[in-house]
């Protein structure tokens, strides 16, 4: 069995406009000090991240406690949007649209299949380097909802909503033989984006 500790980012900083590789805020920094505290004594052995620059600080505080290095992975990163706004009208009811139908792309942007066969190869290959041991992964939420969808084949839309605005956010999954055999949550702290960066439509939230 593997115990991965995955970790959603914290609050991020959009300040300077959209960039894939944009910084927590000051108060996400703070919340990455809250999920060291959680994490440290966990007998985590090594720490994963996606190589955006919000995963990597989440993860930082623990990994500098903990003395370990953090291993960068590209292939965790958040999926690529696109152009979504030639296609729908809000972001809401482009994600919706993307959780309904994971096949379901935009011009420039990646499925949500596509995220999660990149993301689920690199996750299997942790947990065979990583038999019997436990292990942090820094990870973004529609990242995150991809791998949940994997272990939980009836993770949706209501599912999702319930987790986008919690940054940080820690879920402890145990995995053996390709299968979650249980779950928790460690932490969840409930954020949002500054600056109206992630605007979800209310009417369009759960359904």
């Amino acid at each position: 069995m593997t115990r991965i500790y995955f970790v959603r980012h914290a609050q991020p900083d959009p300040s300077c406009g959209y960039n894939p590789d944009f910084p927590l805020t000051e108060l996400g920094k703070n919340d990455a000090l809250t999920a060291a505290d959680v994490l440290k004594d966990k007998d985590i052995s090594a720490v994963y991240s996606s190589s955006y620059l919000r995963a990597v600080q989440t993860v930082t505080p623990f990994a500098e406690e903990a003395g370990l290095e953090i291993i960068k992975e590209y292939s965790l990163r958040e999926r690529t949007g696109g152009n979504w706004q030639s296609s729908f009208e809000n972001y809401a009811e482009y994600i919706n649209a993307q959780i309904e139908d994971i096949s379901c792309k935009v011009e420039g942007g990646e499925s949500l299949e596509e995220v999660q066969e990149r993301c689920m190869e690199t996750i299997e290959q942790i947990i065979a380097e990583n038999d019997g041991k436990a292990v942090v992964v820094g990870i973004h939420g529609m990242a995150l909802a991809t791998i949940l969808m994997h272990y939980f084949p009836g993770f949706g839309t209501k599912d999702f909503y319930q987790i986008v605005d919690l940054m940080p956010l820690i879920l402890k999954l145990d995995i053996e033989d390709g299968k979650c055999e249980s779950y928790g949550i460690e932490l969840a702290i409930k954020r949002i984006y500054p600056n109206g960066y992630l605007k979800l439509s209310d009417t369009l939230k759960g359904k």
